[in-house]
């Protein structure tokens, strides 16, 4: 337990829980505030399966399932020997790695080519991500009862009103947050969609993982107003990196980001994946029998993951991995009493791959900014190997310095969850797209466009071409969490002056090429056309508006119209929406809900 502020909490009693689910490994922090109590971080470290391990904040992110699509085994228990024998008497099927099956497809095209773990027959992603979640959950219910004072009158009497932050890569956006904030739903963490939508919230990894470094890491006091900073979070799947810069400095630190956080599929399940082909080849090529090999390929995984790759970080250094028992001996594969001589160079062609991903993604974000330092975290992070790149490379750049935090930054994003809820250092951030919303423009206003075979539409005002579009705010801006990003004027036009006004959809699309966007997001066939991607609904119900009714006159007659806008905050993790319109003279707002474009 570590106080993450110096002042006591001043408000109401609450309990703030941070996830974060990787792709290999999972963590969940929380801090229990009350009036008048130290501002303190817990980290769950008792696990199933791993009581004899000493407190150990991470578990593997697994789950086995029976054949009838059943969640029997998680997280370090699905190790242990009494599930693996059972899973292989009952043929369960593991889940693992699923993370890497909810990635919008934007953020692994460039990845080199990863074969995914099938998810078991039957289970889909979302009853994965529900089942684990609710399995982390009570988890967490279990150690926080057990080890806060009176921890189960305080569970009890807050559990209705707990925060819950999930943390997620810079790359996932409205249909990913959806998919996990069903899944709280569905895993009776939370009531109803409801309160979903009101208690969980969502953070990226690499902003979490600046909360944390703010916290362990000793560069901050040497920071100033304006001072530049790159943070790069190298997981399991993915890498993110963003560039900061200092806002204020006084009472507290707060931070803007300078340009879009970028991700890149360059993490540390990668290295393994170029360890397990190489293992494998060799020990196929040694003529031992399919079993035997997978059964040496296996335990070659496990020694290279527990010790040789994270001791890696010299081509001109050789590593010892443990294969076969002491009895083993192999002169062509290198392996005496056991031991096997793995190649420095060889190990180096693991990881240079990712490792020049993650370098150019760093250079990218640091080009034309007078950065002072890049704060390496996450459990890849942890690599000497990677560390030394990035010092040989960037950071050898303009006396750019290369820090790491204190403690272990693997369980930076869980703790910094939790922090980035109470504090909220980061107060601006740049949009990673260019976001807009399909309009119809007049037919005489697009004599500059081809129109040939695009349909027509005639409404009470004339004619129009739909599908234009119209953008809200450009790629790579920059705002401010409050800041209310006001879409164009929208008319809904009737032929009554007593209509059904009920309620409207808006579409929300993004644009993720770097050129100017075209000027249709439709073609004359009523496709999307490419770059242009559909990211989420906004509904709002207009039956407030009805007092604001004109009647006006067009070239089919009288009508009605009503007008209304809609209002997009962008700086925040997640985007917020509001209807806003004019009645009297005065400015009013209603709700709208943000449907993703998985449950459209």
């Amino acid at each position: 337990m570590r106080p993450f502020a110096s002042e006591p909490w001043r408000q109401g009693a609450k309990i703030v829980i941070g996830f974060d689910i990787g792709t290999t490994q999972t963590a969940v922090s929380f801090t229990y505030l009350y009036p008048g109590g130290l501002q303190s971080l817990h980290r769950v470290v008792q696990w199933p399966g791993q009581e004899n391990d000493g407190g150990e904040a991470k578990i593997p992110s697994l789950v086995w399932y029976d054949s009838s699509g059943q969640a029997c085994a998680f997280g370090a228990e699905a190790r242990t020997p009494e599930v693996l024998d059972k899973a292989e008497d009952e043929e369960w099927r593991l889940a693992q790695h699923f993370k890497l099956h909810l990635h919008p497809a934007s953020s692994t095209q460039n990845a080199d080519e990863l074969v995914l773990d099938p998810l078991p027959f039957g289970v889909t992603i979302e009853q994965i991500y529900a089942d684990f979640m609710g399995y982390i959950f009570r988890q967490t219910e279990k150690y926080f009862k057990e080890r806060i004072m009176e921890g189960e009158t305080k569970w009890s009497s807050l559990e209705d009103s707990i925060e819950l932050v999930v943390a997620h890569p810079n790359g996932w956006d409205i249909r990913e947050q959806g998919v996990l904030r069903n899944a709280t739903v569905d895993a009776n963490i939370m009531p109803s969609l409801y309160v979903a939508q009101e208690r969980v919230h969502f953070v990226s990894e690499a902003e979490a993982a600046v909360h944390f470094v703010l916290l362990h890491a000793d560069f901050d006091n040497g920071l100033k107003v304006s001072d530049d900073f790159v943070v790069c979070d190298a997981g399991g799947s993915t890498v993110d990196t963003t560039l900061y810069s200092v806002d204020e400095t006084e009472p507290l630190i707060r931070l803007k980001e300078k340009r879009a956080s970028a991700c890149v599929q360059a993490g540390a399940i990668f290295v393994n994946q170029a360890a397990k082909e190489h293992f494998a080849r060799a020990f196929a090529g040694a003529g031992l029998g399919d079993e035997a090999a997978s059964e040496f390929t296996s335990a070659a995984m496990e020694s290279f993951e527990a010790s040789a790759k994270r001791r890696f970080e010299d081509p001109a250094e050789d590593k010892i991995i443990s294969v076969g028992g002491r009895k083993f001996t192999n002169a062509k594969l290198s392996v005496r009493r056991g031991s096997m001589t793995v190649a420095g160079a060889q190990l180096q062609q693991f990881f240079d791959p990712s490792v020049k991903r993650i370098i150019e993604s760093v250079t990218a974000q640091i080009e034309g900014h007078a950065v002072k330092y890049i704060l390496l975290v996450g459990g890849f992070g942890e690599s000497p190997y990677l560390r030394q790149k990035l010092r040989d490379g960037p950071g050898s750049m303009n006396g750019i310095k290369v820090t790491i935090a204190e403690q272990p930054t693997s369980k930076a994003v869980a703790d910094g969850a939790v922090i980035w809820f109470v504090r909220h250092a980061v107060t601006a951030r740049a949009t990673r797209y260019a976001f807009g919303t399909p309009i119809m423009i007049p037919t005489g206003h697009a004599q500059g466009e081809r129109m040939g075979g695009r349909k027509v539409i005639d409404d009470f005002r004339g004619s129009y071409f739909g599908g234009a579009w119209k953008e809200l705010v450009p790629r790579g801006q920059i705002l401010d969490n409050s800041a209310d990003i006001r879409s164009c004027t929208f008319f809904g036009d009737y032929g009554s002056e007593t209509p059904d006004l009920g309620s409207i959809t808006v579409e929300i699309y993004v644009f993720e090429g770097t050129r100017p966007p075209p000027a249709f997001i439709l073609d004359r066939k009523d496709n999307i056309v490419p770059g242009f991607r559909l990211i989420c609904e906004i509904e709002a119900d207009l039956s407030g508006l009805s007092g604001t009714l004109a009647r006006n006159h067009g070239p089919k007659g009288a009508y009605w119209t009503i007008e209304y806008s809609i209002a997009l905050k962008f700086g925040g993790t997640e985007l917020r929406a509001s209807l806003v319109w004019i009645e009297k003279g005065v400015m009013r707002r209603g709700p709208a809900s943000i449907i993703p474009v998985s449950q459209i």
